[in-house]
């Protein structure tokens, strides 16, 4: 009696089995790619509000040269730029020395709001300059430029002991509400004879 229980026992276990078991046929495939679609690599979010200085090479030959500004289409502003540059060189008496005699080759590069480089200079036989300095006599450059334009400083060049060039480059929204910070270089030749300056500069900001 007890062997009758005993298979009477397994009999049941084995139909309460079956009768739980699923095969995978009872369960619909899920689509994960509808339920759980990939976004794609979310790109970052750029702000130039933070205006950033953005460092170049002042060595670099003009031939380098890709405009380096951007688009922005949301909250364009307007900006009025202002370019203020001069260079002295005077003789060891600090009189200024005449024009004739001015061995300077001092160099302010800017970019217009044509994306061309502009280059300013001391010496007058430079055939890559667009303007002309004259000694101890500073020059003031205005125009109207967009959020996204790239407000570009680069100073450089060689001058005999006892000149100097400096450059300073600022802008500011037409509402007022926005300064953004200037890039400014005045630089100093103390060494004898005809030598470099000892901390060119080349550089710009994205206008936010």
């Amino acid at each position: 009696m007890n062997i009758n229980l005993i298979k009477y026992a397994f009999i049941g276990l084995a139909l309460l089995t079956g009768g739980c078991s699923h095969s995978s046929e009872d369960y619909a495939d899920e689509d994960y790619e509808k339920l759980f679609p990939f976004p794609g690599v979310e790109k970052p979010k750029v702000s130039y509000e933070d205006q950033v200085v953005q460092l170049g090479d002042p060595d670099a030959p003009i031939s380098d040269y890709v405009y380096p500004g951007v688009d922005i289409t949301d909250n364009v502003r307007n900006y009025k730029v202002t370019l203020t540059c001069s260079f002295t060189e005077v003789d060891i008496a600090g009189e200024l020395i005449d024009e004739d005699d001015l061995t300077s080759r001092y160099t302010i590069r800017y970019i217009d709001t044509d994306k061309r480089l502009r280059i300013i200079s001391s010496n007058k036989r430079d055939s890559t300059a667009h303007i002309f300095l004259t000694n101890n006599k500073e020059d003031t450059i205005t125009f109207t430029a967009k959020s996204g334009y790239p407000m570009y400083l680069c100073v450089n060049g060689v001058g005999p002991r006892s000149s100097s060039v400096k450059a300073k480059i600022s802008a500011i929204s037409e509402d007022g509400l926005t300064i953004v910070k200037p890039l400014s270089v005045h630089e100093y030749q103390n060494e004898e004879g005809l030598d470099k300056i000892k901390a060119p500069f080349c550089g710009y900001i994205i206008l936010p």
